[in-house]
């Protein structure tokens, strides 16, 4: 079952991905940015987090943009009286994001994802959504947009698979500060149709500044908050990441 559902969710990521060639056989100004960022202490108690992260996009004036990534987290700690090293963090992620310019100020999107959290008992996560948006602001230093639409989730939590219809709303920001710094939010918020109190909201902060023409520094704090977790766990995860990105 759980081969099968991944299956599926890298089909429709591949369809959506083909569906824009044109698209990407056209756009020069494609970005590939790869992230790594760690933090290690050590003296009174011993901890290691690892992040890796790869993202592409680009978009081109009239017919649309396309977003996709993938991101892996690692952590670890031993606590201050000795002992062995509990695992902290285990968690990965990839999406793919496509907008199809309808007007200069709106558009039909298309959005795919996929989550894996062996300390949330996550085995995977899959959610697969159409949706339509608009820009409240869009110009050289500013685009704001907001989308929704229909959803549907998939997922194996605690050893229960369960899948639903779900509401998906995304609110995503981006400022640019000068020509080398930036900074971005986004918020998106997922509820089971069937039950309003069952809901998913995931959330982004980040900002990013050049240290020359290759190399960013960026500053990232994520939020996924889930309103029934399994047993014993908890609703919030918060997770923040620093360290250094590379444009290719």
């Amino acid at each position: 079952m759980k081969q099968g559902i991944i299956g599926l969710g890298v089909m429709v990521m591949t369809a959506l991905a083909a569906a824009q060639a044109g698209l990407a056989a056209e756009q020069k100004a494609f970005t590939h940015t790869f992230s790594l960022g760690a933090t290690i202490t050590d003296g009174n108690s011993e901890s290691r987090q690892g992040n890796a992260t790869w993202l592409t996009e680009g978009a081109k004036e009239g017919l649309g943009a396309i977003r996709l990534g993938a991101e892996g987290n690692y952590g670890e700690s031993r606590p201050a009286n000795g002992g062995s090293l509990d695992k902290t963090i285990e968690n990965a992620k990839a999406f793919v994001n496509v907008k199809k310019t309808l007007s200069p100020m709106t558009y039909a999107a298309g959005d795919v994802s996929y989550l894996y959290d062996n300390i949330a008992l996550i085995d995977y996560r899959i959610t697969v959504g159409p949706g339509l948006g608009a820009f409240l602001v869009k110009n050289d230093a500013t685009q704001v947009s907001v989308e929704a639409g229909p959803g549907y989730v998939f997922e194996r939590v605690d050893g229960q698979d369960d899948s639903y219809l779900a509401l998906r709303v995304v609110e995503r920001a981006e400022y640019k500060l000068s020509a080398t710094a930036r900074v971005w939010e986004s918020v998106e918020y997922m509820p089971n149709t069937e039950r309003f109190s069952n809901y998913l909201v995931t959330s982004e902060l980040g900002a990013e500044a050049a240290l020359n023409a290759t190399l960013n520094l960026r500053l990232v704090l994520q939020d996924k908050y889930d309103s029934q977790p399994a047993d014993d766990k908890e609703k919030n995860d918060l997770t923040i990441i620093a360290g250094v990105s590379v444009k290719l």
